[in-house]
């Protein structure tokens, strides 16, 4: 049934004719709605059984029977691995105008304004955009499917007493409420609490929804105490693991299981629980979203196909490579374990035994009757050990198995050498890099299928903030009383443009996805050099292009128009840019307009000045030839002397080595020499010796 022990109670059997018939009566829609509920836990019920042991597999969570067992948990590693390569920090977000037009200032600002808006809320610890990523990322690495859901928080308080003191109310005689502050939090949805009308593809879908456990209090809150007193508190989840200490068994509070149902052909949202004879609450079209209709991205789905909308787990690919190293494994562990030295000896024999149990170093060990026990053949003849060649061999080869195991496991889930950090020395740049690229290629899709989840989250934030935000909270948030001073003049008409048709956007929403999956700390320094480099260098030629042709200083306006409108870094700088672009140009139709009125004098001092500036500029010119020369003469003479100290080195060290070489020649000779004469002094005093014993021996004998 799926993870939750409370049946489904639809009257209906079977396929539905008429939804319009069925939903004529609020029981009848209630057991619509039920049946359906209980079609997408069935057609996901195979998914559920297979992502739970897939979760245990990556705990590394055993049964009895495979308690003993030496697994090689390398599905851990990759399932870390990868994530790490899809998501590793939290995304910048950019927000720009659908038509980067230079001289729509208030665009410009509206999008520079709901950026600004869109990235507070993200930092908000009840959004909690980084957290929801992460998991949602290890979800589609481990069970296979990974989701999230939006929603809009607002929080109300009394309106501010009158200048007369007097408290403003409303017809019932109620404080006025005031919008106090809002948020669009991302709640992270667990895999299994996910579910959607059964379909081939995701676009045909009829409906999402998500399982959300409540307690009483939180349901006296949502649904009125009438309507909590008769929603079962038996929320009962089946453990995905098998561990007792995982089990629900230590509840504090009682919960209910609530299913937010979205229906995306009526628009209509749907609050239902087992056990309940009627809805719980609809609501029609809640966030009335242009672009969409559910709270939801499109989830991160592995591996499907176009026949069943029912993802499929990565481990489920190399389930027999990863089983194949876990059996490899243990039999190693095995084999290691009867590596031991374990021999027989005959009990006759005195001493063997000792010989393992008493011995130490440089210990003799006394026997009995040693004529016998040399004639048995001394410790050889008598004892044999077990032999362990065979169960080294085999070791070996095991261990050879499976490391091409390994390689086949890293070659079918495209993490290669380089992804997992693991170069060797040899290895040229050229080559880590070519092994870089090729690894990005494998996993490619499956980065791009992030930032669009990524992204997708992101557009329903801003579109929800531009629908249902007030604009003093959009102010607040986008704290516009920093922005550019040149700006501030453009923030009304930019939040009219916001909060006047929402329902027509004119910006794009999009994650700066360079910095999500790695950590670059030079990426802003770069993107700021970069445009200044670009203004700067626009400007030197801009500049010559005026000199010559004044005509063409209009054009050239426009163009660093157009330029700094494709900076993302620039957005900040444009408001200035187009200001004094606009007086320049004022400057410019003044001057035009005016009578020329020429000057001689005026005319021969410019031409003067610009002989001056040509003659320092010839003079800057040759100060810099001849700087660049002296500098290339100097780096000349030092690498001579460089060189020559390296060949001087190098002498020296060859000599040094030939008169080493003759010290230790003449070293062994006269140790030769005091060697002989040694040998030389000893045998003349045996010769001595032996003729005194001789003398001796004769005087003895006469």
């Amino acid at each position: 049934m799926g993870q939750y022990d409370t049946p489904s109670t639809g009257s209906t059997q079977g396929s539905i004719d008429s939804l319009e018939k069925l939903e004529q009566t609020p029981e009848g829609k209630r057991d619509r709605w039920a049946d359906e509920i209980a079609a997408a836990e069935k057609e996901q019920d195979k998914f559920v059984t297979t992502g739970r042991r897939v979760v245990r597999r990556y705990l590394d969570e055993r049964d009895a029977i495979n308690s003993d067992k030496k697994w090689f948990n390398i599905f851990y590693t990759n399932v870390n691995i990868i994530k790490a390569s899809l998501y590793a920090n939290l995304p910048g977000v950019d927000v720009s105008r659908t038509f980067a037009d230079q001289a729509d200032d208030i665009a410009r600002v509206a999008s520079n304004i709901l950026q600004r808006t869109v990235e507070q809320d993200m930092q908000e610890p009840e959004c909690d955009f980084d957290q929801v990523m992460r998991q949602s990322v290890q979800d589609r690495l481990i069970p296979g499917i990974g989701t999230a859901w939006l929603r809009l928080e607002t929080e109300t308080e009394d309106q501010p007493p009158l200048e007369d003191g007097t408290v403003p109310m409303d017809e019932e005689g109620s404080p006025l409420q005031r919008i106090a502050d809002q948020e669009v939090r991302i709640d992270y949805v667990f895999w299994e609490d996910f579910l959607y009308s059964p379909c081939r593809v995701w676009a045909e879908r009829r409906w999402v929804a998500r399982r959300v456990p409540m307690d009483k209090d939180a349901l006296i809150k949502r649904f009125g105490d009438e309507v909590a007193k008769t929603i079962p508190l038996d929320y009962a989840p089946k453990s995905m693991t098998t561990s007792e200490a995982n089990q629900p068994k230590n509840m504090v509070m009682k919960r209910a299981c609530i299913y937010e149902i979205w229906d995306l052909q009526k628009r209509e949202v749907i609050w239902f629980c087992k056990g309940v004879e009627k809805l719980l609450d609809t609501k029609a079209d809640p966030l009335r979203l242009h672009n969409r209709f559910e709270p939801c991205p499109k989830p991160l789905f592995a591996n499907l196909t176009t026949s069943n909308c029912v993802p499929k787990p990565d481990y489920s690919m190399l389930q027999d490579q990863y089983a194949e190293l876990d059996e490899t494994n243990n039999r190693i562990s095995l084999l290691i374990r009867a590596c031991k030295v374990v021999g027989v000896y005959d009990k006759g024999s005195d001493g063997i035994q000792r010989m393992l149990t008493e011995g130490t170093d440089n210990t003799l060990i006394p026997v009995d009757n040693w004529a016998m026990f040399a004639e048995k053949g001394g410790i050889k003849g008598q004892v044999d050990w077990l032999p362990l060649e065979q169960v080294i061999a085999a070791i070996a080869q095991l261990q050879a198995h499976r490391e091409a195991i390994k390689q086949q496991i890293y070659e079918l889930s495209g993490i290669n050498d380089i992804v997992r950090g693991n170069t060797k020395a040899s290895e040229t740049l050229g080559a880590q890099e070519l092994k870089a690229k090729f690894a990005s290629v494998r996993i490619q899709e499956l980065q791009d299928e992030v930032i669009r989840f990524a992204n997708e989250i992101l557009q329903i934030k801003a579109e929800i903030i531009v629908k249902h935000f007030d604009p003093l909270v959009i102010a607040k948030m986008a704290n516009v009383e920093n922005m550019n001073p040149d700006d501030k003049p453009l923030v009304v008409p930019a939040m009219q443009l916001l909060k006047g048709n929402p329902d027509e956007m004119e910006w794009r929403v999009n994650v700066q996805a360079d910095a999500m999956a790695i950590i670059d700390w030079n990426r802003q320094k770069q993107e700021r050099s970069e445009f200044m480099t670009a203004v700067a260098t626009f400007l030197q030629s801009a500049s010559t292009v005026g000199q010559g042709s004044p005509q063409l200083i209009p054009l050239m306006l426009q163009m660093l128009q157009f330029g700094i409108a494709g900076f993302r870094v620039g957005k900040d700088l444009e408001g200035t840019f187009d200001k004094y672009i606009a007086e320049f140009e004022k400057e410019l139709a003044a001057k035009k307009n005016a009578p020329p009125a020429p000057d001689p004098e005026m005319e021969k001092m410019k031409l003067e000045m610009q002989q001056e500036n040509q003659r320092m500029q010839n003079e800057l010119h040759m100060k810099q030839q001849e700087a660049a020369i002296d500098l290339q003469a100097k780096q000349q003479e030092m690498a001579m002397e460089l060189q020559q100290s390296r060949q001087e080195m190098m002498m020296a060290q060859q000599q040094f080595m030939l008169e080493m070489r003759q010290m230790m020649q003449e070293f062994a000779l006269k140790m030769q020499i005091k060697r002989e004469e040694a040998n030389l002094n000893a045998q003349i005093k045996v010769d001595q010796s032996r003729a005194e014993e001789s003398r001796e021996n004769e005087n003895g004998a006469s």
